[in-house]
Order: structure tokens, then sequence, then C-alpha cells
């Protein structure tokens, strides 16, 4: 049986490929990466309320990780807030405690608490909320008591709102429309083409000590049509076709793994 070792030195690999972390090697800047990253750099920038969404799978999380670690640490003070549930004291309440501060007796003089806090910071002060698709309108409708008293003008923070699809369809609602509108820079993320998915293998293997390509053509291009682009699909695909690969001792992957890996996987 192929295990992780094994696996790398089959290939004469420094380290397990596809994994989840993504070094700065094997970072692929595609297309709608570097879109997405110069809107909210923008949005950061001016502090203007920014609305990124993506579907499940194709790198939300690394390029927030990207952003944050473009950031100058001495000038900025990011707070990153992955909302999957805001009880018991709200969403409002829950930011409160993030910023070291006690709710208050309402929302509303818990939002003044927040945001005469961060008015005193002389450092921008960056909020990122995170998977909001799980939030529902109730709960998002908060961020009035936050917007409506200072978006009008220019805000103590900058704001990204991100989450999968949904997060639009939520955003829609009529009583959301005041927030909705405050979001104006919009941005998301889309899989990659063909071409960029074969840049994507050959760039991840490299930055894990890879020398050669070994992912035939057209053994990259049964890749993109069976995930169609989504990154993370295109890692647990590739990973599968390696070890499939390793295991009869072939040093590349052809159709044949690709297909094989895709059966398991379809019927395991």
């Amino acid at each position: 049986m192929i295990n992780a070792e094994r696996l790398m030195n089959h290939f004469n690999l420094t380290q397990l490929p596809f994994g989840r972390a993504v070094s700065e090697a094997g970072l692929l800047a595609h297309h709608s990466f570097s879109e997405a990253m110069a809107r909210l750099s923008l949005a950061l920038a001016t502090k203007t309320p920014a609305l990124f969404t993506a579907e499940p799978g194709l790198g939300k999380s690394t390029l927030l990780g990207c952003l944050a670690d473009s950031l100058d640490k001495t000038a900025n003070h990011l707070v990153y807030t992955p909302l999957c549930s805001c009880n018991p004291f709200g969403l409002v309440g829950q930011l409160a405690v993030r910023y070291g501060l006690r709710p208050k007796r309402s929302a509303s003089q818990t939002a003044q608490a927040i945001l005469d806090e961060l008015a005193r910071s002389d450092r921008n002060e960056i909020l990122i909320l995170d998977e909001a698709h799980r939030l529902p309108a109730a709960t998002l409708d908060e961020l009035r008591l936050l917007s409506n008293l200072d978006f009008d003008r220019v805000p103590p923070f900058a704001l990204i709102l991100a989450g999968q699809l949904p997060l639009r369809e939520t955003l829609a609602q009529p009583e959301l429309a005041s927030l909705h509108q405050r979001l104006s820079i919009r941005t998301s993320l889309t899989p990659l083409s063909e071409p960029e998915t074969t840049d994507y293998l050959d760039r991840r293997l490299r930055a894990s000590g890879a020398r050669a390509t070994l992912f035939r053509p057209q053994a990259a291009a049964r890749i993109f049509e069976k995930t169609r682009g989504v990154l993370r699909l295109i890692n647990n695909l590739a990973l599968a076709s390696l070890l499939a690969a390793a295991t009869t001792g072939k040093k590349h992957v052809d159709l044949q793994e690709i297909d094989d890996a895709a059966f398991d996987q379809e019927n395991s």
C-alpha cells in the first residue's frame, strides 16, 4: 500500500502535494483570483463595504488568507470572524466580544460601543465576516446597526462580507435592501479554465519538489473535464491519480490513472 512517504519518494517530492495549505510558490493567481484580490484591496484602502462570494471549493478561504497576509500589521488591525452561529449574543454582541468589549443592554448600544472603540483606534480597522451564508436575514439585519450609524460618512472600519452563493439570495430580500445597497464593491471567484487547470497542477507539483511535469497533457485535460475547474475537486482527483500511478510503478500520470481514480471516488 502506498502511504504519503512512499508517494513522495516515488515521485522525488519534498512534501505531499495538493494539500489544503497552499504555499506562496504553489499559489496560482489566476484571472478570477487576481480580479477579486484587486477589488477587495480597493475596498480596504477606501473603506468601502464589500461583498465576496464563491461556490464551495473555489478558494475563498485561501484568497482571504492571502489578503490578510498582504496587510501591513503595524498599520492595520484585522478581525476575522467565521459566522457559523451568533447565539446567544447576536451578531453585534459577538463582534463586541471579538473587540474585547462587554455587550450592552441593547444591540444598538452595543453597536455604538463598537463604533466608539474603532473610532479611537490608531490603525486601519478591518472586519471580515466569513461564512455569512449560514446566517438568516434577521441576523444579517443587525449589521444595519453599524452601517446606518456611520456608513453615510467615512466609516471607522472596512467591512468584507463573505460567503457562498446563497448569501446573494439572502441579501436580495427586501428587508436587507439597505445593507445590500451599501455593499458597493462586489466580487466573486470562478472555476479555473482548462489552461489554468494545467498551470495549477504543474505549479502545485513544482512547489512540492517535482522537477518534471507529472501529468501528461491529456491527463490534465481529463482532470479539468472531471472537475470543471473546481480547485478542491482538482486537488482530490490529482492526489488520487498520483497514488494510482505510484501503485503501478509509473512515474507519470496518464488517462488511465485519472479514470481509475475518478471511478473510485464516484463509487466509494
